[in-house]
Formats: C-alpha cells, structure tokens, sequence
C-alpha cells in the first residue's frame, strides 16, 4: 500500500509517478537526483512495470509514520504487469534495513484514508516475494541506544554488547544480549532477554523484554533498564517500508545467520 500525493486520485502515468514521488519524499530523504517511483511500458491503467527505488534513504521522521489504512467504498485503480519495490538500505537514526519486494500480475485499488488522503492498495497479485533483513550489527546498534539512554541518566557507561539470536518456530526469535556497563571505575554486566515475533505484516513486535545484573554495577544498571524496557515491551517494529495490502503471506521463513532475515511469498500462483 502507497501513499499518494495530493488529494485526487491519478488520472494518467504521469499523475501516479508524481503522485507516489511526492507521498515518499514526505518520509524519506532520497539521494540526489534519484526518483523514488518510475513506470515504463503500458497503456494506463495497465501499466507494464512499476519501480519504487529507496536504496539508500533515510527515514526523516523521527519515528516511522503508521501504515496507512483505507477505509470507505474503494475504485477501480491500476494493473501491474511487474512492480519491483528496493530500499537497499534504508536507514533508519544509526541502523539500517534492507528490503525488496516483486511481484507480478499486481492489481493495485485506489483508496483513501480517514483523513481523506488517497491511497494505492495491493489488493491481489499473481505471485510475488517480500524479503526484509536487519543485520546483526544494526541490531546491535539499536539495542545500544536502548541501553545507553536508559544508563546514562545515573552516569552508567555501556562499553560493549555481545548480541545471540535463535530462531523459536517459522515466525519468532529469542533475543539475548549481554552487555557491559561502567560507572567510574566499577564494572558490571547485564544480562537482557527478549521475543520477537514477525506478523503477514511484516512487522516484528517485541515482548517478555527483562533483565538481570552482575555486579554493583550492573544490578543498578538492571534496575534502571528494567524500567526503560517497558517503553519497547508490545513495540512494533516495521521491516517493511509500506503495507502489503490486502495479500497473503505464505511460506514466511525466519533467518538469524546474520541479524533478521525474514522472506515470504505471496500471491494466487
């Protein structure tokens, strides 16, 4: 599902790319000269591909905005022959995602959202693949800034996080991390612990965040995480950069090899 420029829907090739262009540029930075959607080929409505390009922007809202999501009485849109999503990264404050989708046979809706802002909504394809991958140094990354904002209020320094994943079942993984915290000349460790569960959204929520400390110094640095943990416990994360609408993941697989790797299929084929 896209966001869309403005407050019509598009008439011609022309509006949609400017349409789709504009809606993005509202999230993402892009890099210079890049074009965020491009359509080729096709007598519109029936358009022959479809490229959205995100390799390398950068999220410029503080937090990612929610996904749309239409409501009311939806109109006839646009087909599809190959759409080719690719943020490859996108980055997001100090941590990255890669993700790509493509998909053929795309029947996309118009739609708008409470607000009245139109929408492109993925309502069926032929066959498609999503896939969505945080290495494990971004993870890393952001698991820091969750430590360090919560201990450096009492002056605690994390000096260094040593970071395990394992998958539990096709749509989750355990997380745990042992981290190293210092405050003066006194050393510590805490131990944190977590789910993350990967939902036909592509989102990944976070729960049973807890923690434990070693040492004086890492038993207060518990203390003062267990409550900073709270803010994250039922958090969701998006791995994608849009909504797929109203298609059905299937075959979704969970990769811990290096960070999270989350692939799925979709699509009547």
């Amino acid at each position: 599902m896209f966001p869309l420029a403005g407050k019509n829907f598009p008439s011609s090739s022309e509006e949609l790319d400017e349409a789709i262009t504009g809606a993005l540029q509202e999230v993402f930075t892009l890099p210079t000269k890049q074009r965020a959607a491009t359509i080729t080929g096709g007598d519109y409505p029936s358009v022959r591909k479809l490229t959205i390009n995100l390799d390398g922007a950068t999220v410029s809202a503080t937090e990612p905005p929610p996904q749309p999501k239409p409501t009311g009485k939806r109109q006839a849109g646009i087909t599809v022959e190959q759409l080719e999503v690719s943020g490859q990264p996108i980055k997001y404050e100090q941590s990255e995602v890669d993700l790509h989708l493509k998909a053929k046979g795309v029947v996309l809706e118009f739609a708008k959202d409470k607000r009245g802002n139109p929408l492109l909504v993925l309502s069926d394809a032929r066959e498609g693949q999503a896939e969505a991958h945080i290495r494990k140094d971004d993870l890393r990354t952001l698991v820091t800034e969750i430590a360090t904002a919560a201990a450096k209020e009492q002056g605690v320094k994390i000096q260094e996080i040593d970071l395990d994943l394992k998958s539990e079942g096709k749509r989750s993984i355990a997380v745990d991390a042992r981290v190293k915290a210092r405050k003066l000349m006194v050393s510590g460790v805490v131990h944190l612990t977590g789910r993350a569960d990967v939902d036909d959204e592509l989102n990944a929520t976070l729960s049973n965040l807890s923690c434990t400390g070693e040492g004086m110094i890492g038993t207060m640095a518990a203390g003062l995480l267990q409550g900073h943990l709270k803010k994250y416990d039922g958090k969701q994360f998006p791995l994608m950069a849009f909504s797929l609408g109203d298609v059905t993941l299937r075959d979704l697989k969970v990769d811990t090899k290096d960070g999270l790797k989350v692939v799925a299929k979709f699509g009547s084929a």
